[in-house]
């Protein structure tokens, strides 16, 4: 299949990181019920973590899948590389997942609950990754009429599959820990910066 215009596919990956910001900042504010005030460095950090650890762990879980069952799990549709486990435009795209773990950790705090250890937070994406999965196919199905990637199993129709939990709970129990460790450590910004930059390194490999 022909590739669409690189700027138009880029266009499309704003937009749907655009939607995604909004609707978890909005939901965010709404369950603390007042604005969250966003402090930048903390910010910065989750979403270059989260994309570097997303992006990675997604190619090679996905090929640990492949050795196992013999089939890819999930192929992406828009923009692929990597053998089709990830996309070009997942340097816009999952660093608006650690903007969601930025958001879900502040109303856990706003509203007093401590999860213990970091890693258990971790876990919970094995629930959250596929709900957000469905959002993000039906954003590019209802937009631009194509699944943004495309789960081989039928059993939830192709959105996602109740497949992928245990590979989400790995990645999240990588990004937990991680963020949990460097969050402790003084403010640097070539933490964020280093993290991002080398996610865009993978990308470009592919």
């Amino acid at each position: 299949m022909p590739l669409a215009n690189p700027f138009a596919l880029v266009l499309q990956g704003l937009s749907g990181a655009l939607f995604g910001a909004l609707v978890f900042y909005l939901l965010g504010s709404l369950l603390v019920r007042r604005w969250i005030r966003i402090e930048l460095y903390s910010l910065s950090l989750s979403m270059a973590v989260a994309f570097l650890v997303a992006i990675v762990c997604e190619v090679f879980l996905g090929k640990l899948y492949y050795l196992l069952v013999g089939e890819p799990l999930w192929q992406y549709r828009v923009w692929p590389i990597h053998d089709g486990y990830t996309s070009v435009l997942n340097f816009i795209i999952w660093p608006v997942y650690g903007y969601y773990v930025y958001f879900l950790h502040q109303v856990l705090h706003a509203r007093r609950v401590v999860i213990r250890p970091a890693w258990l937070k971790g876990v919970a994406s094995g629930i959250d990754g596929p709900l957000l999965e469905i959002l993000a196919n039906g954003f590019f199905l209802l937009f631009y009429g194509t699944f943004y990637f495309y789960y081989l199993p039928g059993d939830l129709r192709h959105f996602t599959s109740v497949q992928v939990v245990p590979l989400y709970m790995v990645m999240g129990v990588i990004l937990s820990m991680l963020l949990d460790y460097l969050l402790s450590k003084p403010q640097r910004w070539h933490y964020p910066a280093g993290f991002y930059m080398a996610g865009v390194g993978f990308v470009l490999i592919g």
